[in-house]
C-alpha cells in the first residue's frame, strides 16, 4: 500500500524531522546564522573555502545544484567581491573559484558560528547520549547515501551489558529474519546464567564488532562441562547492515585464535541448516559438520546440526 504524508507514515515522519531539524537550525531564516548570505550562498562559501581551486563542475557535483542556479549564486558572490575566478593555465576554457580576501572573512564567520551552534545543540547531551547521536546519524547516512565508503568496524573484547545487548539482538533478529519461535529467546537466555557464573577469564571470552562505536556483532566462547578439553561457540550475530564487510570472519577468527591459545582441542557449535552464509563460513575456516537432527525446536522447518573444528597437535 502506498504510505501518505500523514504523521504515522515513514514519508510523514520523514518530512516531519526535516521540519524540526530545519527550524532548529535556522534554515529558514532571512539571513542563515545571522548574516547577510542565504544558506546556498554559505554553502558554497564553505566548499570553496574548504577546497581551494574548485571548478563550476566541483561545486555542482558536491552540492548538488544546477548548473544555471549555480551560476546565479556565483555571479551574485562575485559581484559581492567574495569569490574571484582565475583561468586554468591547462585549459583556458576552465575557470578556478577563490574566495577573496573578503570572502575568507565571510568564511571564518560562518564556520565558526556554525561550531557555535552545533556546540550548543549537542552541550547539555551526556557522553552516551553523544554516541546515541553520531551512531544514529552514521546510520542514516549510511542508508541514505550509497555513495559514502563502507564503515570500517572495529573487534573489542566483552564490556558490561553486551550480554544483555547480544541475547536481545539474537531473539528479534531471527524472530524477524527467520520466524524463529519464541522458544529460541528462553534457549539463549538459558546459556547465559552459567556462562557468567563460570566465567574463566583464561578459557572464555565475548567479542563484539563496533561501527561508528555502535555493536553490530559479537561472538562468545565458552567452556562447557560435557566437553571440558572443547571450546562452544556461541552468540555468533552479524547485525544486516554490517555484512559484506569482513566482520564474521574477523569475529570467527578471533575467536578461533584465543581457543588455540587457551590450548583447547577444539571448537563445537550448534546452529540450524538455514543459515547458509554462517554455514558457508563454518566451512571456509575448517568445521566439519559431525551431527545432524531432524528437526529444532523453535525451526520445525530446519535441522540443528552441530559443526566441530579439530585442532592439529
Amino acid at each position: 500500500m502506498r504510505e501518505t504524508a500523514s504523521g504515522d507514515s515513514l514519508t510523514g515522519r520523514v518530512r516531519g524531522f526535516n521540519r524540526f531539524y530545519t527550524r532548529l537550525i535556522g534554515v529558514l531564516d532571512r539571513g542563515y546564522l545571522k548574516t547577510p548570505y542565504s544558506l546556498q550562498e554559505a554553502r558554497v562559501l564553505y566548499e570553496l573555502g574548504a577546497s581551494r581551486g574548485s571548478t563550476s563542475k566541483d561545486l555542482r557535483g558536491r552540492t548538488g545544484f544546477d548548473q544555471g542556479y549555480l551560476s546565479r549564486l556565483l555571479a551574485r558572490l562575485t559581484r559581492a567581491r567574495l569569490i574571484r575566478r582565475v583561468e586554468s593555465r591547462k585549459d583556458g576554457r576552465v575557470r578556478h573559484l577563490f574566495l577573496t580576501t573578503t570572502g575568507k572573512t565571510a568564511f571564518r564567520t560562518l564556520n565558526e558560528r556554525a561550531d557555535v551552534q552545533i556546540g550548543e545543540l549537542i552541550g547539555g547531551l551526556r557522553e552516551d547520549q553523544r554516541r546515541d547521536l553520531v551512531a544514529s546519524l552514521d546510520t542514516v547516512r549510511g542508508l541514505l547515501d550509497p555513495s559514502l565508503p563502507p564503515e570500517r568496524f572495529t573487534v573489542r573484547e566483552q564490556e558490561v551489558g553486551d550480554l544483555g545487548w547480544a541475547l536481545y539482538r539474537q531473539s528479534v533478529l531471527y524472530k524477524t529474519e527467520f520466524r524463529y519461535k519464541d522458544s529460541f529467546e528462553t534457549y539463549l537466555s538459558e546459556g547465559l546464567a552459567p556462562y557468567m557464573r563460570n566465567y574463566d577469564p583464561k578459557r572464555d571470552r565475548m567479542w563484539v564488532g563496533e561501527m561508528s562505536g555502535r555493536p553490530v556483532g559479537c561472538i562468545a566462547i565458552h567452556h562447557v562441562a560435557e566437553r571440558p578439553r572443547w571450546a562452544k561457540l556461541r552468540w555468533f550475530l552479524v547485525e544486516r547492515e554490517a555484512r559484506g564487510k569482513g566482520l564474521g570472519a574477523r569475529l570467527l577468527s578471533t575467536a578461533i585464535a584465543f581457543s588455540r591459545k587457551a590450548r583447547y582441542d577444539g571448537i563445537f557449535l550448534w546452529t540450524v541448516s538455514d543459515l547458509d552464509a554462517a554455514r558457508t563460513l563454518y566451512e571456509k575456516t575448517g568445521f566439519r559438520l559431525v551431527e545432524e537432527k531432524k528437526s529444532c525446536a523453535w525451526a520445525p522447518w530446519a535441522r540443528e546440526q552441530r559443526w566441530e573444528l579439530r585442532f592439529g597437535k
